[in-house]
């Protein structure tokens, strides 16, 4: 028979060994404090670590979507703030027709406004968020419509050449009938306005505009394009009067001219108006699914918030235990450093 001996030195370990412990524990225990969320989700969740999973995975995605819906909503508001300035040029211009149409004076004043009109329409068409046109469609990344002079101006001023044999800055275009003129606009003239004129010298735009999804399930047209009939007859309307010597055409083809402008922009701010509105209604769709994705998100966050939460007191309790567990621990290891044969001799 042998008696086991107990030395200092196992004395001064066993208390060391749970230190080490149990400031882990403490670290660890504060962590969760501050996050409101165990350190450790698998070891805490074990087999419901896959349902908590999934939680995260469902609540990034509808995070995406709400981004995602912020974009497409600054892009629609600046769609429509480019819509509200194009119509409120073409009002102003249709007052300016009805108020000068008659008077003798008035051709070269409103040739320039209509020309002034034509560079401030091709500006907005070709307004951009800083990454995309907002008129080009799916074709974004190219200005929707070409600048008048490098192409669209050249296109009118043959289509008159072809069918009075003269240039619109030609004085001898005083002589051209009301009739002729007529004729000219309801024919020539309108079909560099339609396909496939338009797409060959005015409109680099797609037709098909751009879709973003919203929601789970739901789509939505984000974009306007530049082809769309309002836009058509916006650049019809400015050039005409801009372009086809309206300062210089006898009384009978001008009036021709400003009566045919004054219905075209008519037409003009009808369709500009329903645009609008179509993008209003979409505006509300986005909003509306921006809402119910954030109040599914909030759903699934208290879910995850249950799953993986931890209860602040009953964690304050346990850190107050391991703390002075640790104070007892030390206070413990600096006796037995103390102790001492020498003071039993």
């Amino acid at each position: 028979m042998r008696t086991t001996f107990v030395s200092t030195a196992s004395l001064l370990n066993t208390p060391r060994t749970g230190i080490a412990r149990m400031q882990s524990d403490l670290v660890r225990l504060n962590n969760e404090v501050i996050s409101g969320r165990m350190s450790d989700v698998g070891l805490g969740l074990g087999a419901n670590t896959g349902r908590s999973l999934t939680l995260h995975i469902d609540t990034q995605a509808l995070a995406s979507l709400v981004a995602s819906n912020g974009t497409v909503t600054t892009r629609l508001e600046q769609t429509q703030s480019a819509l509200d300035t194009m119509l409120a040029g073409a009002n102003d211009f249709l007052k300016q027709i009805i108020t000068n149409k008659d008077a003798a004076a008035a051709p070269g004043a409103i040739k320039q406004l209509a020309q002034s009109a034509l560079s401030g329409f091709i500006n907005n068409a070709n307004a951009s968020d800083g990454h995309d046109y907002l008129f080009g469609g799916i074709n974004s990344a190219t200005p929707p419509l070409a600048d008048y002079g490098s192409g669209p101006g050249a296109a009118v001023s043959a289509a008159f050449q072809a069918a009075f044999g003269m240039a619109p800055d030609d004085p001898t275009v005083a002589n051209i009938s009301g009739a002729d003129m007529s004729a000219f606009l309801d024919t020539a003239f309108s079909d560099l306005f339609a396909d496939p004129a338009w797409g060959t010298t005015w409109s680099s735009a797609s037709s098909q505009v751009m879709t973003n999804r919203i929601a789970p399930g739901e789509t939505i047209d984000s974009s306007v394009s530049a082809n769309e009939p309002a836009m058509r007859k916006l650049a019809m309307v400015y050039s005409m009067v801009a372009s086809l010597g309206v300062d210089k055409l006898g009384a009978d083809a001008r009036q021709a001219v400003l009566d045919k402008a004054s219905t075209v922009v008519g037409d003009a701010v009808s369709d500009l108006t329903s645009l609008q509105a179509g993008i209003g209604t979409t505006q509300n769709r986005v909003k509306d699914a921006t809402d119910r994705l954030t109040a599914q998100q909030a759903i699934i966050e208290r879910r995850i918030g249950v799953l993986e939460g931890v209860d602040p007191a009953e964690a304050k309790i346990k850190i107050d235990t391991l703390s002075t567990q640790i104070e007892m621990s030390y206070s413990l290891t600096a006796k037995l450093l103390q102790m001492s044969i020498l003071n039993y001799v």
